[in-house]
């Protein structure tokens, strides 16, 4: 597997793997943000690819974190959270 540069994650895959963890269903998380199953498997194993790790263990009853996918997980709650603020005091100083 490549490594894709770090230009290309899109912060939007971290947005699908938290909702995918939240509600443990890859066809859960497509309908809440509003997209195809298809959609939501592309942003994970891009994710997956990207850190040359398995973030979820798939049955037929959902799914769930890995031990390395919960570490991802909270790193990208923890991303999204400094990208939120500072979005904040962007539109405070504009």
């Amino acid at each position: 597997m490549q490594k894709q540069s770090a230009g290309h994650m899109k912060t939007h895959f971290f947005k699908v793997v938290q909702t995918v963890a939240q509600h443990g269903s890859f066809s859960e998380a497509a309908a809440i943000l509003g997209c195809s199953q298809s959609n939501i498997s592309y942003a994970i194993k891009e994710v997956e690819d990207f850190f040359e790790k398995r973030l979820f263990i798939r049955s037929r009853k959902g799914c769930s974190l890995t031990p390395e996918g919960k570490v991802i997980n909270q790193t990208f709650g923890n991303i999204m959270a400094t990208l939120e603020q500072l979005k904040k005091m962007g539109s405070a100083a504009a």
